[in-house]
C-alpha cells in the first residue's frame, strides 16, 4: 500500500463529547494522584524524595493490579460502561478521603503518616485505574479504528495537560497552605462522582462486543503475559514499549514540576506560562493527530523524539539562567512546548499503533499490559532516575532545604531517547498494519 492518504472514520458529536468529558475528568482525578499528593506530601509531612518515590512506585503497582482485573473483566462481561460509571463514583469517594488527613504532625509520627498516605493513594489509584485505564480505555478501542486512532489517543494525552490547566487556574490556590487541602480534596473528588452519575445516562456500549472465548476468568487475567501471546503478538509489546520510555522520561520530573517553578525557579506566578504551554503543545499534538491518521504513522516517531529531547534539554539549560525571569520564562515556554507536545504526539502514535495490533476479543485483556508497560514501569523508572539525580546534585537553599534542580530535565531527554529502538520496529511494520486493517474496514463495510 502506498503511503497516500485516506478518509478517516468520523466519531460523531455523541461520542467525541463522551471521550473528551470521561477522558478529561479522568485526568482532573489523576492530576490529584500524579502531582498534588505529591505535593501535599512534599509541603506538609516529608520533603525528601524517598517518600515521594515510594508513593509514585506503590500506587503504580495497585493501578497495574487494578487494570490487570478489570479489563479482563471487561472481556468476561462484553460490558464497559458499568465499571466506567460506579468505578468513576467510588474514584471521588476515595479521593475525599485524603481531606480527613491531619496536617500538623509530629516528627515521631512522620513515618507512619507517609505510610498512611502510600496505603491511601494505593487504594484511590486501584480504582481509578479499573474505572479508567481498563473500563475506560477498553471501551476507546471499541469506537476506534486505525484511521482515527492516532487523533484519539492524541486528544486523550490532552487530556492530563487540559486537567492541569483547569486545577491549577481554579483551585492550585486552595494548595499554598495548610488550611484549604481538605477542601481542595473534597472538591476535586465530586468531579469523577458527577461524571460517573452522568455516564450512566450518557454512556453506551458499542453493540458489537466479542465477549472473551473463555469462561476462565484468570485466563484472561493473564492472557497478556503468557510467553505463547507475546510471541503472536510481538508488534503489540514493542508499541508499548516505545510508549515506556516516553512515559518514564514524564516521571523522571513530574512529581516534582510544581515545587521546581515555586521554591527552585521562584516563579510564584505560572499561569499565564501555563496557559501558553498547554495551548502551544494542543494545538501542536492535534494538528500531528490529523496528519498520523491520515497519512500514516511511520513518518513521524523519530522526528517527535527528536523534538522531546530538545525541549527536555531546553528546559534544562534553566540551570545557566536562574535568577533571571525573563529568560527563565522564555527557556521554560519554548521547552514546555516542545516537550509536553512531543509527549502528546508520541501517545498518539505508540498508543494508537498498539491498538490496531489488538485482537478482536481481547481489548480488554490487553489493557493490563498497557497498563504494565506504559504506567508501571515507567513510575518505577522515572521517579528513581528523578530521585538519583537529586541526590546527586544535591541542591539545597540557605536553609539547607532540598530543591529540585533543572538537571531531572536532562535525565529525563536521556531516558526518552531510548524510545528510538522500539521505533524503528514500529515504523518498519505501520504501512503492513495500518493496509492490512484498512481493507477489513473496507470489506466489511461492503
Amino acid at each position: 500500500m502506498k503511503n497516500s492518504s485516506v478518509k478517516t472514520t468520523k466519531l460523531g458529536f455523541k461520542l467525541w463529547l463522551s471521550v473528551i468529558i470521561f477522558g478529561l475528568i479522568g485526568q482532573i482525578a489523576w492530576i490529584v494522584e500524579n502531582m498534588y499528593f505529591s505535593k501535599f506530601l512534599q509541603n506538609n509531612i516529608e520533603p525528601e524524595p524517598y517518600a515521594t518515590t515510594l508513593m509514585v512506585a506503590f500506587s503504580a503497582i495497585a493501578a497495574t493490579v487494578a487494570t490487570i482485573l478489570g479489563g479482563a473483566l471487561c472481556d468476561k462481561l462484553g460490558k464497559r460502561k458499568p465499571l466506567i460509571c460506579w468505578g468513576y463514583i467510588l474514584w471521588g469517594l476515595s479521593t475525599i478521603a485524603f481531606a480527613f488527613i491531619p496536617v500538623d504532625i509530629s516528627a515521631e509520627t512522620k513515618l507512619k503518616m507517609v505510610a498512611l498516605i502510600v496505603v491511601m493513594d494505593c487504594v484511590m489509584s486501584f480504582i481509578g485505574a479499573a474505572a479508567n485505564d481498563a473500563a475506560f480505555n477498553t471501551w476507546v478501542t471499541d469506537i476506534s479504528d486505525t484511521t482515527n486512532r492516532g487523533k484519539i489517543d492524541v486528544v486523550l494525552a490532552i487530556m492530563p495537560v487540559a486537567a492541569m490547566g483547569v486545577v491549577f487556574i481554579g483551585l492550585d490556590s486552595l494548595t499554598s497552605g495548610k488550611d484549604h487541602w481538605g477542601e481542595f480534596f473534597t472538591v476535586l473528588g465530586l468531579v469523577p462522582i458527577v461524571g460517573g452519575i452522568l455516564g450512566l445516562f450518557m454512556l453506551k456500549d458499542v453493540p458489537d462486543i466479542k465477549k472473551a472465548d473463555t469462561s476462565d476468568y484468570w485466563n484472561n487475567v493473564f492472557y497478556s503475559f503468557k510467553p505463547s501471546v507475546i510471541k503472536e503478538n510481538k508488534m503489540l509489546y514493542v508499541c508499548l514499549l516505545g510508549s515506556m520510555f516516553s512515559g518514564a522520561s514524564i516521571q523522571v520530573y513530574q512529581s516534582y514540576l510544581i515545587n521546581f517553578v515555586e521554591k527552585t525557579l521562584g516563579i510564584k506566578d505560572y499561569v499565564v506560562p501555563l496557559i501558553v504551554i498547554v495551548l502551544g503543545s494542543a494545538v501542536l499534538s492535534v494538528v500531528m493527530g490529523n496528519l498520523m491518521d491520515k497519512y500514516g504513522k511511520e513518518k513521524y516517531y523519530y522526528p517527535t523524539i527528536f523534538v522531546n529531547v530538545l525541549g527536555a534539554v531546553i528546559v534544562f539549560c534553566l540551570r545557566f539562567v536562574l535568577g533571571d525571569e525573563s529568560k527563565m520564562l522564555a527557556l521554560i515556554i519554548v521547552g514546555g512546548v516542545m516537550v509536553m507536545g512531543a509527549s502528546l504526539v508520541m501517545a498518539g502514535l505508540f498508543l494508537g499503533a498498539f491498538r490496531d495490533y489488538i485482537p478482536h476479543g481481547k481489548e480488554g485483556s490487553f489493557m493490563g499490559m498497557r497498563m504494565f508497560l506504559f504506567v508501571l514501569v515507567p513510575m518505577i523508572i522515572g521517579p528513581a532516575v528523578g530521585q538519583f539525580t537529586i541526590n546527586s546534585v544535591n541542591m539545597r537553599d540557605a536553609d539547607g532545604v532540598i530543591l529540585y534542580p533543572p538537571e531531572i530535565f536532562l535525565a529525563g531527554a536521556i531516558v526518552v531517547a531510548f524510545a528510538v529502538i522500539p521505533a524503528y520496529f514500529v515504523k518498519k511494520n505501520d504501512k503492513v498494519i495500518r493496509a492490512k486493517l484498512i481493507k477489513e474496514k473496507e470489506e466489511a463495510i461492503k
